[in-house]
């Protein structure tokens, strides 16, 4: 999980990292990834599978809290808007 650190380290560098519910919903920029916190609510999780919907793109629903995976406190929805970082993230966390 370290490596998923640094790549989420990466895309918030380089504005590339969004998070929130409310920002996350009038996006209009490609998203590549959507990660969505286990304990999120079920409309939280719901709004992540039809962004990912929306998108295109795969949503992945972490057992660890994005709190600790990204560093930004109190954080339970992002999307990583760089398709690079997106499958380097998605091959870690399999």
């Amino acid at each position: 999980m370290n490596k998923v650190f640094s790549y989420l380290g990466f895309a918030k560098k380089s504005n590339k990292l969004l998070t929130g519910q409310t920002h996350l919903k009038h996006i209009k920029q490609p998203i590549y990834l959507i990660m969505c916190c286990n304990s999120a609510s079920q409309n939280l999780k719901g709004l992540a599978a039809n962004l990912a919907n929306k998108h295109s793109c795969p949503y992945i629903i972490t057992n660890q809290p994005l709190s600790e995976l990204s560093g930004i406190a109190d954080v339970k929805i992002l999307a990583v808007a760089d398709e690079n970082l997106a499958k380097a993230i998605l091959k870690e966390m399999k």
